[in-house]
């Protein structure tokens, strides 16, 4: 792989990431509700219910966390 896709598989393993990722997952669960595993349906909802209290970012990395969830 090249040292540049090799920083970025090393930056998703970080401790501060998965610290970040699972306050996401959190705010998923208790804040909102939500369960696990969740639909595209609930995720949108998620999203949508968010959209205009939370920064775009953050409903980016929530989304990334979402998505890891799901892929382990």
């Amino acid at each position: 792989m090249t040292e540049k896709v090799d920083r970025y598989r090393q930056a998703a393993r970080r401790e501060s990431t998965e610290r970040r990722y699972q306050q996401a997952l959190a705010h998923f669960e208790e804040a909102w509700g939500g369960f696990l595993p969740a639909s595209s349906e609930a995720i949108a909802r998620y999203l949508a219910d968010y959209a205009e209290t939370l920064a775009s970012s953050t409903l980016r990395a929530n989304l990334a966390a979402l998505a890891k969830w799901h892929l382990s």
